[in-house]
């Protein structure tokens, strides 16, 4: 009886994949979250230095895979958003801290300004807190050490608006048009990890929360990514 060989599309493939690796990485950072919390190990600061840089890697691993799935659902029609009224203001504190490993490695740093007290709107939590976390990676990977990123949140007539800036390489005039297709990178000469996919799912979101995003960009001068969403 001879055997058949049913083939696997690529992006099918890599949904498998990233799905199977995220058992493993969570297990890693279920483990490393306990060590820390543990207060009979003892550890002394360099330990839990070491321990902290060890779980953030991981939860940028986390995220790397969770990119890839979330390509997968939209692709196929299955992004399917779970929305709640929550603080946006919150959400970009927490990415901030989640993040500060990426920054620390090149000494960088981030200002955040929010034009109100808070700030509140009807969003998926999970997915925008991706959005958020996702352009601050891709901010600082094109940043050069010792310089910083702003990120500004503001409320208008019911309408969010959002940016980041860095000043980094920046991106050519001809290329922007490019910068949100998926597998697009533009650092390749600057030995960053990556998969090419983050703006594309942050603009995958941004259009399934009925918001419009824009990039303007200028060489050796930097980038500035903004959007906006319904309140």
């Amino acid at each position: 009886m001879q055997n058949t060989v049913t083939p696997i599309a690529n992006d099918t493939f890599i949904a498998m994949f990233t799905h199977d690796l995220k058992t493993p990485i969570n297990s890693g950072i279920f483990a490393l979250e306990m060590l820390l919390k543990d207060k009979s190990n003892n550890l002394n600061d360099f330990q839990k230095e070491l321990l902290n840089d060890l779980l953030n890697s991981s939860k940028y691993m986390k995220r790397l895979t969770e990119n890839a799935l979330c390509k997968f659902k939209a692709d196929s029609g299955n992004l399917i958003l779970n929305k709640e009224i929550c603080s946006l203001k919150t959400i970009i504190k927490n990415c901030i801290e989640e993040t500060k490993y990426i920054l620390k490695d090149k000494n960088q740093k981030i200002n955040f300004h929010c034009s109100q007290k808070e700030i509140t709107a009807n969003v998926d939590v999970v997915e925008f807190t991706r959005i958020v976390n996702n352009l601050i990676s891709n901010a600082s990977k094109y940043s050069a050490k010792n310089t910083e990123i702003n990120i500004k949140l503001k409320k208008i007539n019911h309408k969010i608006y959002f940016s980041i800036q860095d000043f980094g390489c920046g991106i050519k005039m001809q290329e922007l048009d490019k910068a949100f297709d998926k597998y697009v990178r533009f650092a390749n000469n600057q030995k960053s990890a990556g998969t090419g996919l983050g703006l594309y799912i942050t603009k995958l979101i941004v259009d399934a929360h009925g918001g419009n995003i824009k990039i303007n960009s200028e060489l050796q001068k930097g980038t500035t990514i903004s959007f906006s969403i319904p309140e």
